[in-house]
């Protein structure tokens, strides 16, 4: 098996798992969130820590890979609770202007941009310990002979 499936497996899991939150959570089914960005457990936190574990796991801790694998880990995560946390609150302004702006101009626009793509540090670590242990299971499952 090539490590590029385990990281794919990690990553629809890490998808189905916000279905399976929200089917507990609002009692329905919401499969929007497969493909959604935000939310518990963060899908580019378990991505990037996924690739980070599996160099570690081939290449062992010490490597120049390893080491640039967790660097590009640490940014993944940094720009998924902060960078898009400020991205969000731009939408949010930027909706409350259109609103504004409908109301003087009486005209209906469609759509407001979405204001809940970011990660709150939970939501990052859900992934992070996801992305690590579903890796580490599946390398050492379907992986290693």
């Amino acid at each position: 098996m090539y490590p590029i499936f385990i990281v794919i497996m990690v990553w629809c899991i890490i998808q189905i798992v916000k279905v399976i939150i929200d089917i507990i959570r609002y009692k329905r089914i919401y499969t929007g969130h497969i493909f959604a960005s935000g939310w518990f457990p963060s899908f580019h936190s378990g991505l990037a820590s996924s690739v980070t574990m599996l160099v570690w796991l081939q290449y062992g801790f010490g490597s120049v890979l390893f080491a640039t694998s967790f660097a590009f880990s640490v940014l993944f995560a940094y720009d998924a609770m902060n960078l898009r946390y400020e991205t969000g609150q731009h939408a949010s302004y930027i909706n409350d202007l259109r609103l504004e702006l409908q109301a003087i101009l009486q005209k209906k626009e469609k759509g407001l941009l979405k204001e809940r793509i970011w990660h709150t540090p939970l939501e990052v670590a859900g992934g992070i310990i996801f992305g690590t242990l579903l890796t580490y299971v599946f390398y050492y499952t379907f992986f290693i002979k």
